[in-house]
């Protein structure tokens, strides 16, 4: 029964995509067809044979990956996630969490399930994620999917910390054939791969969304300096403890 050694858990709108295009372009790796099965938190009553139909690795290919960026956020999908794949290697990309709230904000807009203000949403947020409906703690947790350190901690306390590998969106950017190497060899899977891939963050004003399904701009109206500067605050104290975990210098994402 094939089931994946390796899965991108995260986080929603922090670069999980590319991670996933650039997974599908190794020989090495099988890609679920679909990217986001969202198996452990949607799906899970259809079954691990279900979830096993989804993968059809070829003979040469080590490695078998999904990625749903939701699984690192969703309690009870990590819990499921790690009870059922042990070994598994997690890769998890990390957005600065003002940026990447504002991205998700846009990004429910953008499939008509918001139809508030950024403003009027941050000050709903509390209630509808208290909501029992999982869709609701998925499409409306803005803020609260930005406070990393909470969900690793807890990731780590059930899997071993060598299996896991935290990236950062900023790294990614500035150097992706370095990212993606770490990343490859993280996976076990040959590392010069990462030269040879296309950029993927110049000169793409517009990317494909994978639950729409169509090209979306990737631009958006300035967010509101009166915000940042409130949701700069929110993240502070969080963002200094994953910064200490990580061994990371993330005092630019306390100041941007």
């Amino acid at each position: 029964m094939p089931l994946p050694t390796i899965v991108i858990a995260g986080a929603q709108k922090s670069g999980t995509t590319s991670l996933a295009a650039a997974m599908r372009k190794h020989r090495q790796i099988a890609m679920s067809a679909r990217k986001e099965l969202h198996f452990f938190d949607r799906y899970f009553d259809r079954g691990i044979d279900w979830y096993a139909d989804q993968f059809h690795p070829r003979k040469d290919q080590t490695q078998i990956a999904e990625a749903t960026p939701s699984y690192l956020y969703e309690r009870e999908a990590r819990q499921r996630m790690l009870a059922i794949l042990p070994e598994a290697k997690i890769v998890v990309i990390l957005r600065n969490p003002v940026e990447r709230a504002y991205s998700h904000y846009w990004h429910t807009r953008r499939r008509d399930l918001e139809d508030l203000s950024f403003e009027e949403a941050l000050a709903l947020e509390p209630t509808r994620i208290a909501s029992a409906a999982l869709e609701d703690r998925i499409r409306y947790s803005y803020v609260d999917r930005g406070h990393y350190v909470d969900q690793l901690l807890e990731l780590v306390d059930a899997h071993d910390r060598a299996l896991l590998h935290v990236m950062l969106l900023d790294d990614l950017k500035a150097d992706q054939a370095g990212a993606l190497e770490g990343m490859f060899r993280f996976c076990e899977v040959d590392p010069s791969r990462a030269h040879t891939m296309e950029e993927q963050w110049r000169n793409r004003p517009r990317a494909v969304d994978p639950e729409l399904g169509k090209k979306v701009s990737a631009e958006y109206p300035p967010m509101d300096p009166g915000t940042r500067a409130w949701l700069l605050g929110v993240f502070a104290e969080s963002n200094n403890r994953l910064g200490e975990w990580l061994g990371r210098d993330l005092t630019a994402w306390n100041e941007s």
